[in-house]
């Protein structure tokens, strides 16, 4: 079954059942893609764009058994979802943003709707987020005043987890309902982020305290400690890839969302050079093409997919291209990052 296909059968779904069967086709169908040559960006698209359809079914699902909303309202994904880069090892990221002060029967309406939705992406393989970063949190499920109010306040006091909370949410994209409520509120966190010289370099701080490793576990450096040469491929790889990204297209306060197009964007402004930019993103489709096939192993295997790369089953070249992947980010964060988080600090 192709993508194009799941989606349609997803937007014709009659409920919760049959969406759960539709959703257990996921695994399969990453395997197909990454057996067929599919690039890991193309694949981040694919299954984003699945959870999109999925979470769009649900939420017309809960409206029909609840009613017609009692106002405009935009659900938004976050995360990878919101930056088109999933795979069918995420859990899911989202918010509520309502258009109006809502009443203790409104705000009863969007919780139910949040609950049917989220635990509805659970059972689909979309798993709920552990730090509880979903609508189904009364703490992102607010009237559109209240997100400004919030964010304006993690930009004015960008202490270590409001900058973290923040940041989050700068990946956000509507999935459904009024896009014109997150257009408000992302032209409101715009002005407010470049004007605030602390938030932006507490954002750089945070974005630069990661950094890849400089040896690959399993070498003659790490033998002695006799631990399975294992790494989070995610954690120490893709993520600082991410958080510089966004860090170089908020700093000229662009507001794409995919890393590969802030990268892009980067270039464009000038922030980053050609060969910069072209480098950054070949370490990124190194890492996450990586991390792909590790969960497609995993998957054949009857696992459940995750992001621990063994760096023992990598054959030299995988291996000599992630050593360089990790290089070109290390590089780019000590010159183009801390170049940034200067001219930020001034």
């Amino acid at each position: 079954m192709d993508v194009k296909t799941l989606i349609s059968q997803v937007n014709e779904a009659d409920g919760r059942s049959d969406l759960e069967q539709l959703g257990s086709r996921l695994p399969a169908l990453q395997i197909r893609l990454i057996r067929d040559g599919t690039d890991a960006n193309a694949l981040g698209h694919a299954i984003s764009d699945l959870a999109d359809a999925f979470t769009q079914r649900f939420i017309r699902l809960a409206e029909d058994s609840l009613g017609k909303p009692p106002m405009a309202y935009a659900w938004v994904a976050s995360g990878s979802q919101g930056r088109r880069e999933q795979t069918v090892h995420t859990d899911q990221d989202n918010a509520l943003i309502l258009s109006g002060t809502a009443d203790r029967e409104v705000f009863g309406y969007f919780e139910q709707l949040a609950e049917q939705v989220t635990t509805g992406l659970d059972a689909c393989g979309f798993v709920l987020c552990s730090g509880e970063v979903m609508a189904r949190n009364p703490e992102w499920r607010q009237p559109l005043d209240q997100w400004e109010r919030n964010f304006k306040g993690w930009i004015e006091q960008p202490e270590r987890k409001s900058v973290m909370l923040a940041q989050n949410f700068l990946d956000l994209r509507c999935i459904h309902g009024e896009d014109a409520l997150l257009e408000r509120l992302r032209r409101r966190v715009l002005t407010l982020t470049r004007h605030s010289a602390g938030f932006m370099a507490a954002l750089a701080v945070e974005a630069l305290h990661d950094r890849p490793p400089q040896w690959l576990p399993g070498g003659r450096l790490w033998r002695f400690t006799r631990r399975p040469p294992v790494m989070n491929i995610k954690q120490v790889g893709i993520l600082p890839i991410v958080g510089l990204a966004r860090l170089l297209a908020l700093a000229d306060g662009v507001m794409v969302l995919g890393t590969r197009d802030r990268i892009q964007a980067a270039v464009s402004s000038g922030r980053l050079s050609e060969s910069g930019g072209r480098d950054l993103t070949a370490a990124w489709d190194c890492m996450t093409l990586m991390r792909a096939r590790h969960q497609v192993r995993c998957l054949e295997q009857g696992r459940k997919a995750d992001n621990r790369l063994d760096i023992g089953l990598l054959s030299q070249e995988d291996r000599r291209r992630l050593r360089e992947a990790f290089k070109v980010v290390r590089v780019i964060q000590s010159t183009t990052g801390r170049r940034v988080a200067g001219f930020l600090l001034q």
